[in-house]
């Protein structure tokens, strides 16, 4: 996620009218000695300059805010003595987002909110958004005062306000952090005490050893963590049990999204970094992530001993690290202790999780199957792997039919099968695609027969609902899939995606935005892009549709809509050539799709009414035939 700073010289029009030769000798000074050194300091790159203003793009929101502060004070002290009609101040705004980029520059929504920003500061103020707040909060040197919420020109909806200061010093006593984490064990709920005090002493000592980051006046449940858990190394001595760490991380990401005011990032992105030595600062910056959980597995035989440690990715500092040793019967207590404890350690409040033990399976060859096809399904997202995870399944269902996770992941892969045309769905056989939807619906209905509380179960029931045509019960579907896991990437984009296709494309976007920041390495990132270009087309921002849509055809090159959609958009911005090219790719690339083949997809196989995605339809049809498709 991009960070933009924008940045105004107060009063410019008036120093120039008073004095325009020292005022350029003035700002030249301030801008070649203070501005662009602070800038190339915290690895910004400035993008345009004029005189009275600058644009400033950042790799994390982090550097944007250092860097803005950096200047003010500066500024600040450069103004002491100065009369008042001559000191240079400036406002400043700062946001985070994707931003379109071109050769020259950057635009898009987010640099709009940040230009709009830096307006409703004072001289010498940094405002920044709520966006920004989010990802910053619990930083140790960083206040933020809250300044209200502030309809801003052409943004919609009103956005929340932030002035952003230097945080006062911190409480660095032993007896004042020992307090603080008292408080903290006290806003846990009876039943997670016991957790927390057997930790106590264990973050007693990371406290005095000034490990753990509490930080003077936040209150106990107000900063907003952010964890990754990385791919646990395995080793065991046999390679084939290496399935069984990567089933292990998953399933841990899994459980701490249910972390109540944790952002948790993708298992997808962390199995990018599988096998990389990698600092983990370096990771951090990444992904904008403040802590990283790490750990091995070894497995021989039914006997699991595992290490974890969790550290700070500011600094690369191991905070809390431990050794849990157990039965692979007993892979979910594992699980519950690890997550318990992690919790402790971040001062989090647990969130209930009895579903898991109502999940439980008693036979140790039913785990050990579903746990092989999530690591299939881990390695990459294929037809053959589709295949295979589905045939592990199958059989861990036949040894152990009462396992509602598993008849849940069988829903999830059916539908892939059926969504993207795989496997038996490839042909034209449609009764073949009727059976496998047959198939979803009623694993799902044995998934939810057992444990209504899995999150994936209602994310399928909203893709089953979505292949049936009821696009309001798929939408909120999604919903309640977010409200059980508010970590679940691909839930956002999917609810953005139903969003589009019941008529309110304008409210896609921001979750869209979210998915990327929990997932931002995501193998499947180019379904985000698919749903960003899609709703800035029902919106008919071609422009902008153009850029998102490019980037779905180069990240996956064999998906139709995305193509068809980029063809339509080129068209209907009035770049023929463009949209011939596009065209004449997309036919070389997937032969077959005519204007009469996409027609009647949209009108049998994905059924939807809604008059405003109606009028979207004839939108791209109307933008394929002017691009010339047949």
């Amino acid at each position: 996620m991009t960070a933009v700073l924008l940045a105004d010289v107060v009063g410019y029009s008036r120093l120039m009218s008073t004095d325009e030769d020292a005022t350029h000798v003035m700002l030249a000074e301030c801008f070649g000695g203070l501005i662009e050194p602070k800038i190339s300091e915290h690895g910004g790159r400035l993008i345009r300059s004029s005189g009275d203003g600058l644009l400033v793009e950042f790799g994390s929101a982090l550097d944007a805010v250092h860097c803005g502060i950096e200047i003010q004070q500066e500024l600040s002290q450069r103004n002491v003595g100065a009369a008042p009609e001559r000191r240079f101040q400036m406002r400043i705004g700062v946001n985070a987002g994707d931003v379109i980029f071109d050769e020259r520059d950057i635009y898009g929504n987010s640099v709009n909110i940040a230009a709009r920003l830096e307006t409703l500061a004072e001289p010498g103020e940094l405002f920044v958004t709520n966006t920004v707040r989010d990802q910053l909060l619990g930083h140790p040197d960083l206040a933020f005062e809250d300044r209200g919420r502030h309809r801003l020109k052409n943004i919609d909806p009103p956005i929340q306000v932030f002035r952003v200061t230097q945080a006062q010093e911190q409480d660095k006593s032993l007896l004042g952090r020992m307090r603080l984490a008292a408080r903290r064990v006290i806003a846990l709920p009876p039943m997670r005490r016991p957790v927390v005090a057997a930790f106590a002493v264990l973050l007693a000592i990371a406290m005095f050893a000034g490990t753990v980051p509490f930080w003077h006046g936040q209150k106990a449940q107000s900063a907003q963590a952010s964890i990754m858990v990385m791919p646990f190394r395995s080793m065991s001595n046999d390679p084939q049990e290496g399935y069984f760490a990567d089933a292990v991380t998953d399933d841990l990401t899994t459980h701490l999204s249910r972390l109540a005011d944790t952002v948790v990032i993708a298992r997808a992105t962390a199995f990018t970094y599988k096998g990389k030595d990698i600092d983990p600062r370096q990771i951090g910056l990444d992904c904008d992530v403040r802590y990283l959980l790490e750990g091995s597995i070894r497995k021989v035989g039914t006997k699991v001993q595992a290490n974890a440690h969790l550290v700070d990715a500011r600094s690369a500092t191991a905070i809390w690290a431990d050794q849990f040793d157990t039965d692979v019967t007993d892979l979910f207590e594992l699980q519950e202790v690890v997550t318990g404890r992690i919790a402790s350690s971040l001062g989090l409040q647990l969130v209930k999780a009895e579903s898991r033990r109502r999940n439980r399976s008693g036979d140790s060859n039913a785990i050990d199957m579903r746990l092989r096809a999530m690591a299939i399904l881990i390695e990459s997202i294929t037809p053959q792997h589709n295949l295979i995870a589905r045939k592990y399944l199958q059989d861990s269902l036949q040894l152990s039919p009462q396992s509602a996770i598993a008849w849940s992941q069988l829903a999830d892969v059916l539908m892939r099968d059926y969504l993207n045309r795989w496997n038996e769905a490839a042909g034209t056989d449609s009764n073949a695609r009727i059976e496998l939807l047959n198939q979803a619906e009623h694993a799902l209905q044995q998934a939810f027969s057992l444990d209504p509380t899995i999150a994936l179960s209602h994310m399928d029931d909203g893709f089953i609902r979505r292949a049936k045509g009821d696009h309001q019960g798929a939408l909120d579907a999604f919903e309640r899939a977010l409200a059980l896991d508010p970590n679940l990437a691909l839930a956002y984009a999917q609810k953005a995606n139903q969003l589009v296709l019941t008529g309110r494309p304008k409210e896609a976007p921001p979750l869209v935005l979210k998915a990327i920041r929990l997932s931002p390495r995501d193998p499947a990132r180019s379904v985000f892009s698919w749903v960003l270009g899609r709703a800035y087309f029902a919106m008919g921002n071609y422009d902008d549709a153009i850029v998102w849509l490019r980037r779905a055809v180069e990240e996956r090159r064999t998906v139709w809509f995305s193509r068809a959609h980029l063809v339509s958009a080129f068209a209907l911005a009035g770049k023929q050539t463009e949209a011939v090219d596009e065209l004449n790719d997309f036919n070389s690339a997937l032969p077959g799709y005519t204007l009469a083949r996409i027609r009647d997809i949209y009108s049998q196989e994905i059924p939807n009414q809604h008059l405003a995605f109606q009028s979207t339809l004839n939108e791209l049809f109307k933008g394929l035939q002017q691009a010339g498709m047949k």
